[in-house]
């Protein structure tokens, strides 16, 4: 196995780790959300099962990407990618923000630069 395959597969166990975790603690993880968007239920609700959706989903199917490139199409791992990087924005705003704790901030920088090499590999 090369060690791109490798990387890939430990880059993505945190996301379905945190995935998992979500399911676990699906109420208490929607409730902090509402706190911290303000957003009706629903919407929190619904925002939450797309993140567990694309943590654990995505994770897999783009770990299956690169462990056999022909398991989806480039077009679709790249936007499964593209949507990493949104997702990485938008919850480094809402629970990391560089005026609260640095090294959180800047661990979800480091993440978001090693999404954009994924992206650039695919």
């Amino acid at each position: 196995m090369d060690v791109t395959k490798i990387a890939i597969i430990l880059f993505f166990v945190m996301f379905v780790y945190s995935g998992f975790t979500k399911i676990l603690k699906f109420n208490s993880k929607v409730e902090t959300l509402g706190k911290k968007t303000g957003l009706p239920h629903i919407i929190n609700v619904l925002g939450m099962v797309g993140v567990i959706i694309l943590e654990i989903v995505g994770s897999l199917l783009l770990v299956l990407y690169f462990m056999k490139n022909n398991t989806i199409s480039k077009k679709i791992a790249k936007q499964i990618t593209i949507m990493f990087l949104l997702f990485l924005v938008v919850v480094t705003m809402l629970y990391h923000p560089p005026w609260d704790k640095m090294i959180p901030f800047l661990s979800n920088v480091t993440t978001f630069a090693g999404t954009m090499l994924i992206y650039d590999k695919i």
